[in-house]
Order: structure tokens, then C-alpha cells, then sequence
């Protein structure tokens, strides 16, 4: 094995999902059979993500997209040593987050070529329902991460929860703060997106460049229920065709545990994309604690230790648009 085998794999791993398309991520080949990776403090969300827990998950997200990606070669990447915290405070130069080991041996059979083909699908949903074989899959590999999924698929529960993630993201944009570190990372035409190579593009989102404007930059002016109201109709219309939602529940509280947590969604990510399955996040709902307290209370029977991290709903879709990502070259240090 060479240095090449770590371009190799993070030109598949490139393609790993992250909070907002920011792809926090540096890597650093030192040898062949190590590499340093990094995490850029700009590419973090502070306001969101507080605690740094949902960035330790997607390093670790980053991390199993390059296991994945090394399995074919009959290799293995972790780390080689436990995860540490995440540093949110300011800067401008990367910080290491630990070193690579790649050693003999996969220790998954995942086809690497799911990398590219997962997407994040906002589009509306056919409306058929996923197979239970599928599912019992899904919440069998969480449960080997010693996480809980569970899936809901009553009409009445469904539709509370993407009518709660609607309701979420007004509450956002209520939130000086959290509206400004969201519209950072979202574009306001898609030249703008394919130029940056990250975050949101009008494209990938469902919804004119403009309209997008209005929600960022000129909130005041979408103000009023009746405004609001349209607007939620024209969200949840993007919703159509929903059939399942459901949540990841663990405890989720150690950098090693946020880490790991990654490492899962990657693989069930993937696993729904060989089933021909898409998925979109609800991420507001989670890290929104208006929200959250509400959907425990009506769907998490109580948090005491373990806690619900990941809600979402899943279905089957047209294939949505490609977000954009960075260049490899971009992503080495």
C-alpha cells in the first residue's frame, strides 16, 4: 500500500454526508499506513451544535466512508486512539483531531460504489411504503452500534412529524443567531453553490434562489400568520408522498459515543441506498430545544440517559440532485 491507497479512498469519502454540507474535514497522509485528519473551525456550528457532539458524529461519518472505501483494498481505517473533544471556539487554522491507522483486514463487505450513490433527498416521495425486511435490516445494525431505531409509519404520526420539522424551521429563523448560521451555508443560486463546492444550493433544497433570500436575509418580510401559513403549505407540499419517519436513540453523550454514532449512519445510510431508499434528516428538530422537547415528549416515551440524536423520514424518490462537494486536493492538508 502507498499514499496513493489515501487519495484513493478520500475521493469515495468526499462524498460522506455533514451538518449543512460544510465537510469539516482535512486529511494528512503521513505514511502509507497512517494519516493525521483535521477538523477547520470555520466549517463548525457553534450556534447549533454547542456541545460539539453532531460535529464529533460526522468526523466519524468521514471516518467510516474511508473504512468503506478501504474495504475493497482488504483494509481497515480507524483511529488509533479514542476520540477527543471538538474545540468550537474560533480560528482559522485546522486542529488535529487524531490519526488514521489503516490495517490489514475489512472489516465491512458495504460496496464502496454506494458512496457517490447516497443522496440526501429533499424532493416529495412516491408514497410507497419500504419493505419490512428492509427496516428489520436497519434497526438490526443499530442496535449492533447499541443504538434504538424505530420506525413509524401511521399517517397521523407521519404527519406530525414533518409537520413539526415545518414548524422548526420558523422557529429558527426567529432566532437571530441560528438564522444567520444556517444562511451562511446556504446559497442563493446554484452558480453561487458550484463555485463555494458546499453547503445548500436552491437546487438540492426544492426552492427558488429568491424565496431563500427572503427566508435569510429579509425574514421581516415573510412575517404575519397568514404569510406563514403559505409558506408552511409550500414546504410541507415538498413533503408529499412521506410514509415513513423515524428516529436513532442512544446515549449519546462521550466524544467516543458521538464518534461512533457516525460511524452507524454511515453504514445505514448506505444500507438504505442498496435498498434503492432515500433519507432526509430533520436535524433542526433535534438540535432546536423547543423542539425537541416536544417530540419527546410525544414520541420518545422520556429521556433519561439514552436520547433521541437523529430524526428523519425515509421513502422511495425520484433521484434527487447531487450536492456539491469539495475537490479532493481541497481536502488535504
Amino acid at each position: 500500500m502507498t499514499k496513493a491507497c489515501w487519495a484513493e479512498w478520500l475521493e469515495l469519502a468526499r462524498f460522506a454526508p455533514s451538518g449543512h454540507n460544510t465537510q469539516p474535514w482535512l486529511l494528512d497522509p503521513v505514511s502509507d499506513e497512517e494519516a493525521d485528519l483535521y477538523y477547520v473551525p470555520r466549517r463548525l456550528l457553534p450556534v447549533e451544535d454547542t456541545t460539539g457532539r453532531f460535529s464529533a458524529c460526522f468526523l466519524g461519518v468521514f471516518v467510516e466512508a474511508l473504512n468503506i472505501a478501504a474495504a475493497a483494498d482488504g483494509k481497515h481505517v480507524a483511529l488509533a486512539h479514542e476520540p477527543a473533544p471538538i474545540d468550537l471556539s474560533p480560528g482559522s487554522e485546522p486542529r488535529l483531531y487524531g490519526r488514521l491507522h489503516a490495517g490489514e483486514g475489512a472489516t465491512t463487505s458495504i460496496d464502496r460504489a454506494l458512496l457517490r450513490r447516497r443522496r440526501t433527498s429533499r424532493l416529495g416521495y412516491d408514497g410507497r411504503p419500504a419493505p419490512q425486511a428492509a427496516l428489520d435490516e436497519l434497526a438490526a445494525l443499530a442496535s449492533g452500534f447499541g443504538h434504538e431505531a424505530r420506525f413509524f409509519a401511521d399517517p397521523e404520526t407521519v404527519d406530525w412529524v414533518v409537520g413539526l420539522n415545518a414548524d422548526t424551521l420558523f422557529y429558527d429563523l426567529e432566532e437571530d443567531d441560528r438564522r444567520t448560521e444556517i444562511g451562511a451555508w446556504t446559497h442563493y443560486s446554484n452558480r453561487l453553490a458550484s463555485r463555494a463546492h458546499d453547503g445548500f444550493s436552491p437546487r438540492c433544497l426544492g426552492f427558488p434562489g429568491p424565496l431563500l433570500w427572503l427566508f435569510f436575509d429579509h425574514h421581516g418580510l415573510i412575517g404575519g400568520r397568514r404569510r406563514r401559513r403559505i409558506l408552511r403549505r409550500i414546504y410541507l407540499r415538498s413533503m408529499r408522498g412521506t410514509v415513513h419517519v423515524g428516529y436513532l436513540k442512544a446515549v449519546w453523550q462521550t466524544p467516543e459515543q458521538c464518534f461512533d454514532s457516525g460511524r452507524l449512519l454511515m453504514r445505514l445510510w448506505l444500507e438504505l441506498t442498496r435498498h434503492g431508499l432515500v433519507m432526509q434528516p430533520f436535524g433542526s428538530v433535534i438540535t432546536n430545544e423547543r423542539s425537541h422537547g416536544t417530540l419527546v415528549e410525544k414520541l420518545g416515551g422520556g429521556e433519561a440517559e439514552d436520547e433521541i440524536w437523529l430524526l428523519f423520514r425515509l421513502g422511495y424518490s425520484a433521484t434527487p440532485p447531487a450536492s456539491e462537494r469539495l475537490a479532493r486536493e481541497d481536502l488535504v492538508r
